[in-house]
C-alpha cells in the first residue's frame, strides 16, 4: 500500500495564477448562452485508494484577491452562482486526476448586475482521505463577465454628430450631408430583430448642457426616417437596409441658428439599444449660398485682369517666393501661395481689386506648382469661403467652396471652378482659405468671368 507522504491535492493554474474566467451571455435581464466554467482537481502523484474532495465558495476570500490585484469586486448573492454536485469530485485510485470536475453555474440571477465583473473564490474545503490541500493552489478565482448583447447604430463619427447643412441658394435649398445609419448589434442574435429610429429631443437640452453648445430643436414635421424601421436577420450583426433621413420643409429652418435633432433606437424587443452607441445626432446649420456646390464652369466671357491687384494675409518668403500679383501674369508656373503650415492650417486671405465693378458668374483657378530642392509641391484651396464688396470696406458673403484638391503640373495644369447661382456685380473679391493641400494654399492663375 502506498503512503501518503508527498501526496497533495490542489487545483490547476488558471489563464493567470490561480484565476479562471466564465462569461455569459444577456440580452436585458435574460441569461441567452453561457456554461460557467470547470476545471479538475488533481493530485501530485497517483494513490492506491480513491480520494474524494469537496470544494465552497467561500466570499471571505475576496478581501485577499482585491488586495493582491489592487480591485473592488462587488459582493453577490449567497444563491448567485452554484457549485454541481455539491462541489464534489473524485480522484479514482492510481489517477492523478478527477474524473469529474468543478462545476461552477449560474443559480439566482435576478439580484446580479451584469454590468459588472464579478469574482468567485472556489476553494477546496475537505477531503475523505486525510490527504493535505495544497497551501498555495487551494483556491481558484473565478472571473465571472456578462456581455450584453444590444443594439447600435453603425455609421456614425466618434462623436456621434452627423452634420447637415442647408445651402440656400437664390435657386432653392439644396442639402449636403446625410444620415446613412445602420442598426446592428453587438453579438448575433438567435432571431430576427426589428429597430426602430425615433426621436429624443428629451436629451438636447442635457446634450447642450455637457457640451456648452446653444443648439435648438428640428422644427415641427421637419424631418422623417426612412425606411420606419429595419430588420436584422438572425445570426446578423448589421441590417441589409440603412437609415436615410427626409428633411421636409426646409425654409422653416432660419440662418444664423444651429438645429441638433437627438435620436435613438426604440427601446422595445428582446435586446436593448447601447446606452451611447444606440443614440445619434443630427445638427443642421443654415448657409446663405451663392456658390453651386457642384463647381460648374462658370459661364460667360474671361475679364480682362491687366489692371487688377491683390493683397494677401501670408505669403511664403522661404521655400519657394511668390507674389499675389504673379496669380494674374497668365503663367501657370509662377503665382502665390501662403505661409507654409506644418500642423493646423490657419486661414488665409487672397483679396483681388478689379479696380472697377463687373458683373462676375464665377471664377476657375490653377494650383501653385512650386520647387524646392528637387522636390515638387502642389499648393490649393480645398476649401474656401467667398465674399464680395463694392468699397473694400462693407463685405457681403456669397457662400462657401468645397472642392478635391487639384493635381497636374504647371505645364498642363488643372482647373478647379467656383460658379455663382446669380451674377455677383462688385469690385472687390476676397477668398478665405480655410483648407489646402501640401502645406499651404495658393493660386497659380486666378481668372473672372462675367
Amino acid at each position: 500500500m502506498s503512503t501518503p507522504e508527498d501526496l497533495i491535492i490542489y487545483m490547476p493554474t488558471g489563464a493567470t495564477y490561480n484565476t479562471a474566467d466564465a462569461s455569459y451571455v444577456t440580452a436585458r435581464s435574460n441569461v441567452l448562452a453561457g456554461a460557467g466554467t470547470a476545471f479538475p482537481v488533481l493530485l501530485t502523484r497517483a494513490f492506491d485508494r480513491e480520494v474524494q474532495v469537496t470544494a465552497a465558495i467561500d466570499t471571505s476570500l475576496l478581501s485577499a484577491y482585491d488586495l493582491a490585484n489592487k480591485t473592488q469586486s462587488p459582493a453577490f448573492p449567497a444563491d448567485a452562482f452554484v457549485l454541481t454536485n455539491t462541489g464534489q469530485v473524485r480522484i479514482p485510485a492510481g489517477q492523478e486526476r478527477s474524473v469529474d470536475s468543478l462545476h461552477i453555474t449560474l443559480g439566482q440571477t435576478s439580484n446580479l448586475d451584469f454590468s459588472k465583473q464579478y469574482v468567485v473564490p472556489i476553494r477546496l474545503a475537505s477531503t475523505n482521505s486525510g490527504l493535505p490541500l495544497s497551501s498555495n493552489r487551494q483556491v481558484m478565482y473565478l472571473r465571472v463577465r456578462f456581455n450584453q448583447i444590444t443594439t447600435q447604430l453603425n455609421g456614425a463619427p466618434s462623436n456621434r454628430v452627423i452634420p447637415i447643412v442647408i445651402n440656400r441658394t437664390p435657386t432653392g435649398d439644396v442639402i449636403s450631408g446625410n444620415l446613412n445609419l445602420t442598426a446592428g448589434v453587438n453579438t448575433a442574435f438567435g432571431q430576427a430583430l426589428i429597430v426602430a429610429l425615433r426621436d429624443r429631443q428629451d436629451l438636447l437640452a442635457g446634450y447642450n448642457q455637457a457640451n456648452q453648445t446653444n443648439y435648438v430643436a428640428f422644427p415641427a414635421n421637419s424631418f422623417a426616417f426612412s425606411p420606419a424601421s429595419v430588420s436584422i436577420a438572425s445570426g446578423s450583426l448589421n441590417a441589409a437596409t440603412p437609415f436615410a433621413l427626409a428633411l421636409r420643409n426646409t425654409t422653416s429652418f432660419v440662418p444664423g441658428r444651429s438645429y441638433l435633432l437627438p435620436l435613438g433606437i426604440a427601446d422595445e424587443g428582446p435586446v436593448a439599444p447601447h446606452e451611447t452607441l444606440g443614440l445619434a445626432y443630427l445638427s443642421v446649420d443654415v448657409q446663405l449660398q451663392n456658390i453651386n456646390p457642384a463647381n460648374p464652369a462658370p459661364v460667360g466671357n474671361r475679364v480682362d485682369r491687366t489692371a487688377w491687384t491683390a493683397t494677401a494675409s501670408s505669403t511664403d518668403n522661404d521655400y519657394a517666393p511668390g507674389a499675389p500679383a504673379l496669380v494674374f501674369d497668365n503663367n501657370a508656373a509662377t503665382g502665390w501661395h501662403s505661409a507654409l503650415a506644418f500642423g493646423t492650417a490657419p486661414a488665409v486671405t487672397f483679396t483681388v481689386d478689379m479696380q472697377n465693378q463687373k458683373n462676375i458668374s464665377g471664377f476657375t483657378f490653377t494650383p501653385r506648382y512650386w520647387d524646392y530642392f528637387g522636390s515638387t509641391y502642389i499648393s490649393a484651396p480645398t476649401a474656401m469661403r467667398v465674399a464680395s464688396s463694392n468699397d473694400g470696406v462693407n463685405w457681403t458673403v456669397q457662400g462657401s467652396y468645397t472642392g478635391s484638391m487639384p493635381a497636374g503640373t504647371a505645364a498642363n495644369p488643372q482647373l478647379r471652378n467656383i460658379s455663382f447661382y446669380a451674377p455677383v456685380q462688385a469690385r472687390y473679391f476676397r477668398f478665405t482659405l480655410t483648407a489646402y493641400g501640401q502645406y499651404a494654399g495658393g493660386f497659380g492663375e486666378l481668372n473672372a468671368f462675367e
